[in-house]
């Protein structure tokens, strides 16, 4: 048995992300060191953001989906107080239930694959992840895991324009 947790194609993560943590009671909205994660399907990047304490962060957006490399556009992003405290209500408890790894068993290949790092003054803690391994409590951190993207889509504010796009190997 593997320890992991599942999470889907992050591409739909706006329109799909619901909250199953049920959180009421908030952190208090102070985030001890940045906060990274990356998805990845069969080699390209999907999806890659950090946010730091501070509040401003760069999220990384691939295009287009299939194998191999292909072009990177990367954003500048800057997360208001508000958006701070969603940010860390969704992704500290995210990181205590997934402090000890997630029992799961891979139930489908070739699915997306990836991982999010809390890089704290105290610990790193990182947690890889691949869809298609699953179980009730990976499925859980699935749901966790998308509302802590959704706060990354829906309240930040991301430039307009790329600062750069890596068109990728040639």
């Amino acid at each position: 048995m593997r320890k992991t947790f599942s999470i889907p194609i992050m591409l739909c993560l706006s329109a799909c992300a619901t909250d199953s943590t049920g959180s009421s009671a908030a952190p208090s909205g102070d985030l001890a060191g940045p906060v990274t994660y990356k998805v990845s399907s069969w080699g390209r990047l999907l999806t890659q953001w950090q946010v730091n304490p501070d509040g401003s962060g760069e999220i990384w957006k691939g295009k287009g989906l299939g194998k191999g490399h292909g072009a990177v556009r990367k954003y500048r992003l800057r997360m208001s107080d508000e958006a701070m405290q969603a940010f860390v209500a969704k992704a500290e408890p995210l990181r205590r239930a997934t402090e000890n790894g997630i029992d799961c068993k891979r139930q489908i290949t070739d699915m997306p694959y990836g991982s999010i790092t809390w890089d704290y003054p105290e610990k790193q803690q990182s947690y890889a992840f691949d869809a298609g391994c699953r179980s009730a409590q990976a499925d859980a951190a699935m749901e966790q895991l998308r509302a802590v993207s959704d706060v990354i889509e829906k309240m930040a504010t991301i430039e307009a324009e790329p600062y750069m796009t890596d068109p990728g190997p040639s």
